[in-house]
């Protein structure tokens, strides 16, 4: 999502939350009859328990929802909120209960007066007003504070989660348009015409040198190019297919160079059955490839990939050549390639892209997989 925007959701959002908090907060007096006087004691009571219920909306918003429920932590979720609400809704009705046994202003109760009365008298005796503890109550006091609580973190949560969902789907959108631009950006930058005419070129000299590795260098590029235009169309291939085209990449560039290009390629023997999103670090081979060699001194690649507790270890590295920088935009690029790991992986992927003191480029990706 552009950042500007998603900063204009994000302004919206608190308006709307503040907006929505102040007129709770005034319906009390919003709703009083003005006829009589206002009885403050009665508002700031309420205003206390509004104080309590807005406590609780921060705590789920900003720490159970983006630390327990969006963490996959639905359990301990369900626990921590229940107990909240408890715990706070406890203290409240425990607080008033202490404060119902203090005698209450307004109410002075005497002992009946023992008289006797030898006829009826013209008026009506004034009845006996109970004070408010002595209330029969058939809905608990605390009932409307935990219904309250419960409409207002229910309908919060709900907003929180489909705004989520909201953004889960721009992203996805996003990601699918991004997909095609990085595949068709690839198809007119890695496998042009020029890297074709290079590739066959050096594969016709093999022919009159020996025609066995000439074939196994076609056979190489037909599996190269099936992987693009096919496999690499789906959302997800496996781990063992995008190695075996990186294998493929590699070789067919080794062609093209002497004895005094170094170009070394480390993938593990044993592949996990597991699948990846396509394509995710030959822009980073290509851009080495591509500013790391010189035909005038000695350069080197380094690729490698390892396994290690359910995540891809991947880094390239190659020597700074005087001229050239990696930095600049090559195939997708390192800015575009960067942009599809934030939308495919979110926060749980790290990349680091350094120029070493020794004068090596060096790019380290760890994703889970």
């Amino acid at each position: 999502m552009n950042p500007s925007i998603k900063n204009r959701l994000g302004k919206v959002q608190v308006i709307i939350i503040v907006f929505m908090w102040l007129l709770i907060f005034l319906m009390p007096v919003l709703t009083i009859n003005f006829d009589y006087e206002i009885n403050w004691e009665h508002i700031f009571s309420i205003w206390k328990e509004y104080a309590i219920v807005f406590i609780m909306f921060l705590i789920n918003r900003y720490i159970l929802l983006p630390f327990l429920l969006f963490k996959h932590k639905k359990l301990i979720y369900g626990v921590v909120f229940g107990l909240m609400i408890a715990g706070f809704i406890s203290v409240i009705y425990l607080s008033e209960r202490v404060g119902f046994k203090k005698e209450p202003k307004g109410y002075d109760f005497q002992p009946p007066r023992k008289e006797s009365f030898m006829f009826k008298p013209d008026f009506e005796p004034k009845k006996e007003i109970k004070p408010p503890h002595d209330f029969i109550m058939v809905f608990p006091p605390f009932g409307n504070l935990l219904i309250m609580s419960l409409l207002i973190l229910g309908f919060d949560t709900g907003l929180v989660f489909s705004n989520k969902w909201m953004k889960a789907e721009k992203n996805k959108a996003i990601l699918e348009k991004e997909n095609v631009e990085n595949k068709m950006a690839f198809l007119r930058n890695q496998i042009s015409p020029h890297f074709f005419m290079n590739t066959l070129n050096n594969i016709h000299a093999l022919v009159d040198i020996s025609v066995d590795e000439a074939k196994e260098s076609i056979i190489r590029l037909s599996r190269m190019m099936s992987y693009m235009l096919y496999d690499s169309q789906s959302k997800y291939v496996s781990l063992h297919k995008e190695f075996d085209f990186i294998k493929s990449y590699v070789d067919l560039m080794r062609l093209r160079y002497t004895e005094q290009v170094s170009i070394n390629l480390d993938i593990p023997d044993q592949v996990p059955n597991v699948k990846i999103p396509p394509l995710l670090t030959i822009s980073f081979i290509e851009n080495a490839f591509k500013h790391g060699i010189s035909y005038e001194e000695q350069s080197f690649i380094g690729i490698q990939f390892s396994i290690d507790n359910n995540r891809m270890n991947f880094e390239v590295k190659n020597k700074i050549i005087k001229g050239k920088t990696n930095s600049e935009n090559s195939g997708v690029g390192l800015t575009n390639s960067k942009n599809r790991l934030d939308l495919i992986f979110g926060n749980r992927y790290e990349l680091h892209v350094d120029e070493t003191v020794d004068n090596h480029f060096v790019v380290k990706l760890n994703i889970p997989i």
